[in-house]
């Protein structure tokens, strides 16, 4: 009998192990998210604010080389409509866009309405510049910060999913040596670049590193096992009186 019962504790056990593994952490269990999952290969390249667009499209052609996708998270004032080709081509690549709002204000600093507009002329301006809409799902915060000096992320959190964002994308790899960085990425990273001659130099020799090692370098939405960003319907126009 007490044999019996041991074996049956031992199911138990195994059948607990189970669970817990079909229950793995994905990455997107707290809002400021800053990897995906520890147990695939995936890993997200991202560039922030696009200050030097020309690094952009050079990136897009290093993705194309390694036949590897990358996010960018511009900020709206750097969206140029003379650059509207380019964007497109950004798409066209399989890379995708995030927002990093319009300028680059600290969030911590402002209030709701204004964190608000800041998304929403983001929106607003990189439609005008595609032409098309384009559904943005990631908002990466500037600085990478929406707590107060407390600590307290409670009132842009708010702002942020009243305007309809999920979930504030941070991350948890930013080095531009590529010595140093290789060793940093886990499964899951999100690495953090910006459009710059430094951080470009950097990926073309970190990229086909990260390759052989087995890692797959895939968009946020695809880190997350998710569809592509939509394209189409109305240009997006930022209305605060929506948001009230």
């Amino acid at each position: 009998m007490k044999r019996r019962i041991s074996v049956l504790i031992c199911l138990l056990v195994m059948l607990c192990l189970a669970v817990c593994a079909a229950a793995e952490e994905t990455g997107l269990e707290t809002f400021e998210v800053t990897h995906g999952s520890r147990s695939s290969r995936k890993i997200a390249i991202t560039m922030d604010d696009v200050n030097e667009r020309e690094w952009v499209w050079k990136t897009v052609a290093l993705c194309r080389q390694y036949n590897i996708r990358v996010t960018f998270f511009p900020c709206g004032m750097n969206l140029k409509e003379e650059d509207r080709d380019q964007w497109l081509d950004v798409i066209a690549s399989g890379c995708e866009i995030g927002s990093h709002t319009y300028g680059h204000l600290k969030f911590h600093d402002i209030d709701t309405m204004g964190a608000i507009r800041r998304l929403g002329l983001f929106q607003e301006q990189l439609d005008k510049v595609l032409g098309v809409h384009y559904e943005t799902r990631w908002f990466r915060p500037p600085f990478g910060r929406i707590s107060d000096e407390s600590g307290n992320i409670g009132p842009m959190k708010k702002a942020i999913e009243r305007y309809g964002y999920d979930h504030a994308l941070k991350w948890d790899v930013s080095q531009t040596d590529p010595d140093k960085c290789f060793p940093m990425v886990q499964n899951g990273s999100i690495l953090l670049f910006h459009a710059r001659k430094k951080d470009y130099n950097c990926l073309v020799e970190l990229i086909p590193r990260l390759l052989d090692a087995g890692f797959e370098p895939v968009t946020v939405s695809e880190l997350f096992n998710m569809e592509p960003p939509q394209l189409g319907g109305e240009l997006y126009v930022f209305s605060k009186d929506a948001y009230r």
